[in-house]
C-alpha cells in the first residue's frame, strides 16, 4: 500500500487498516476469516473491498473481526475481496484503485467463473466463489 493515511473531509486523517495479518487464515482462502459457532445454522458472508477504493468497508470488517464476533448458530465468513486493488490505493487517485483489470461485480456468473483466469479480479472471484 502506498500510504496508510489518507486525508478526508475537512482535513481529517483516516488511517487505512493494514490487512497483511489476514493473508493466511484458517479458512484456506487468503484474506477470509471464518468463525463457526459449532451449531447448525446459516452460513453468512460479509464482504468488503469489492472495489479497492472502498476503504470504510475494510475498516468496518476489521472492527468486526477484532471484536471477536462469532455467530450463535451457523458460520460467519468475513472476506476482503479485492485486496490487490486496495494495496494500490493512493488518495490523490482514488478511482485508479477501484479495480486493476476488470470490475469485480461483473464476474459472478457460472459461465465467467468457469473460464481460465483472465485477470487478477477473475482469479480472486474464483478463489472466493466457494463462499457464495
Amino acid at each position: 500500500m502506498s500510504s496508510d493515511r489518507a486525508t478526508i473531509g475537512a482535513g481529517q486523517v483516516y488511517e487505512r487498516p493494514a490487512l497483511d495479518r489476514f493473508a493466511a487464515t484458517e479458512s484456506g482462502i487468503p484474506f477470509v476469516v471464518v468463525r463457526d459457532s459449532g451449531r447448525p445454522g446459516p452460513h453468512v458472508v460479509i464482504s468488503a473491498l469489492v472495489h479497492g477504493n472502498e476503504l470504510c468497508g475494510a475498516a468496518a470488517l476489521c472492527r468486526l473481526i477484532d471484536a471477536g464476533l462469532v455467530p450463535t448458530r451457523g458460520r460467519l465468513s468475513m472476506a476482503f475481496a479485492n485486496v490487490v486493488a486496495y494495496q494500490t490505493f493512493e488518495p490523490a487517485r482514488p478511482f485508479a484503485a477501484r479495480y486493476l483489470d476488470e470490475d469485480f461485480n461483473r464476474l459472478w456468473s457460472e459461465q465467467i467463473l468457469a473460464l481460465p483466469d483472465r485477470s487478477r479480479e477473475h482469479a480472486r472471484a474464483k478463489a472466493l466463489s466457494p463462499l457464495f
